[in-house]
């Protein structure tokens, strides 16, 4: 069944831009909203151009990576003609670069302006600026309540900017074990992937959803094997340019040692959440065949996958 519809609906910080990028320059694939990775027109039941439009000979390309976090998102995607894709990276590993990403937000300077700005004049995008983190997401909370909204976004931000990354683990938990719901910029929510993929199975069927590490199409016959399932298309590829922009970035502290009995607890979390989300993921489109599942295990002990 050839497809209309195509969501990369996770992880953030997890390659969903190269992937994205990668899909648009080898033509599987065209932006919904032109030059916009993530326009986020499925959070909410607004009309949009970009939700009526027919795909002539591509399928259209979403990738807001929120999609996969709410039952509330999920349900306002189209049924029918889709393919929904996941990625997947080292849980802790994701979560230190979501947390640098947040923490250099708001800089100036050209490095900074270089980061933000770069994936957009790749994809073409007609407005080059920069925007405050809450711009970037204020479409996703009604209009009328943008205000208090505001307000704890930029009290979660200062909250990263001013305290170190196990300083924000610790809030973090604490927040979640006493609420029952993660803050505002989480850098943790993201990296529980059980809950995602179990939503996900709740509206679509498993052959529609493809759970990969980016890196792993870094293969060809892998990467074919990707886009002839995803796509229906039996064609050669260029590579997926893979690469976590941030990594070169400075931040005032230094990546942490994982491995450090600091990160017991989350390292447990991590790992319980991961080997629920294994056993959801072999019945979706690849199953488990095109995760790194060393990358993934990276900090846990020896023998973690099974």
């Amino acid at each position: 069944m050839a497809i209309d519809n195509i969501f990369i609906a996770g992880m953030d910080k997890c390659g969903t831009t190269a992937l994205s990028e990668w899909m648009v320059v080898n033509d599987l694939a065209e932006d919904r909203v032109p030059g916009v990775k993530e326009p986020a027109l499925y959070v909410n039941d607004e009309p949009h151009p970009g939700k009526y439009r027919i795909p002539t000979g591509r399928p259209l390309l979403d990738a807001t990576v929120a999609y996969s976090r709410t039952a509330d998102y999920i349900r306002l995607l189209p049924d029918h003609k889709t393919k929904i894709v996941i990625c997947w990276r080292n849980q802790l590993d994701r979560s230190w670069s979501l947390y640098k990403m947040l923490k250099v937000y708001d800089k100036s300077g050209a490095e900074f302006d270089s980061y933000f700005l770069t994936p957009l004049e790749k994809r073409g995008a007609k407005d080059l600026k920069r925007e405050t983190f809450f711009e970037a997401i204020e479409g996703y909370f009604p209009r009328r309540l943008n205000g208090v909204f505001k307000r704890y976004i930029e009290k979660e931000m200062d909250h990263i900017r001013t305290h170190s990354f196990m300083e924000r683990v610790e809030y973090e938990m604490g927040f979640h074990l006493s609420r029952q719901q993660w803050p505002f910029c989480s850098v943790l929510n993201g990296g529980f992937y059980y809950r995602p993929i179990r939503m996900l199975l709740e509206k679509y069927m498993p052959q529609d959803i493809a759970v990969i590490s980016v890196n792993q199409l870094a293969d060809p016959d892998r990467r074919r094997h990707f886009v002839r399932e995803v796509f229906e298309k039996d064609v050669e590829t260029l590579d997926v340019p893979l690469s976590f922009s941030n990594e070169n970035i400075e931040v005032e502290e230094s990546k942490p040692d994982f491995h450090d009995s600091r990160f017991d607890t989350l390292r447990a979390c991590f790992r319980y959440d991961l080997e629920q989300a294994r056993e959801l993921v072999r019945t979706t489109l690849f199953g488990d065949s095109l995760l790194d599942h060393a990358g993934l295990d990276r900090y846990f002990p020896e023998g973690q996958h099974k």
